[in-house]
């Protein structure tokens, strides 16, 4: 992406977007995985061997902390999809802006090489 187009997103970026930004990069991230392996397999192995277990097969309350991150990870994807989608739409009209100043001035240089042609043949 052009630095200008990356500047005039930047400035419209809220503190929420950032964030969400933020957490969607780590996510998306080969480390979250591993992190959430290792979480959860240390809690299954705890929760089996100890006989005191706080959360015992079937994992009930793992379950549900596995579902409520789910919800709000889902939720800042969805909002880094939102703002990558504005970031496109101020791309785009970026470079409809600069198409059409491009076409304004071939359109200038073919009315100029057509005056020079005319002039020419005479």
């Amino acid at each position: 992406m052009p630095r200008k187009t990356k500047k005039v997103f930047e400035e419209k970026l809220t503190r929420t977007d950032k964030i969400a930004q933020k957490i969607s990069d780590f996510v998306g991230n080969i480390w979250f995985v591993w992190i959430h392996a290792i979480i959860f397999s240390i809690w299954i192995i705890f929760n089996v061997i100890t006989i005191d277990s706080w959360d015992p097969y079937p994992f009930i309350f793992l379950t549900l902390i596995v579902s409520l991150e789910a919800i709000f990870l889902s939720t800042f994807v969805l909002m880094a999809q939102n703002r990558e989608s504005r970031e496109n739409e101020i791309r785009d009209q970026l470079d409809y802006d600069v198409d059409f100043k491009s076409s304004l001035e071939i359109q200038e240089i073919k009315k100029l090489l057509n005056q020079l042609v005319r002039e020419q043949k005479k």
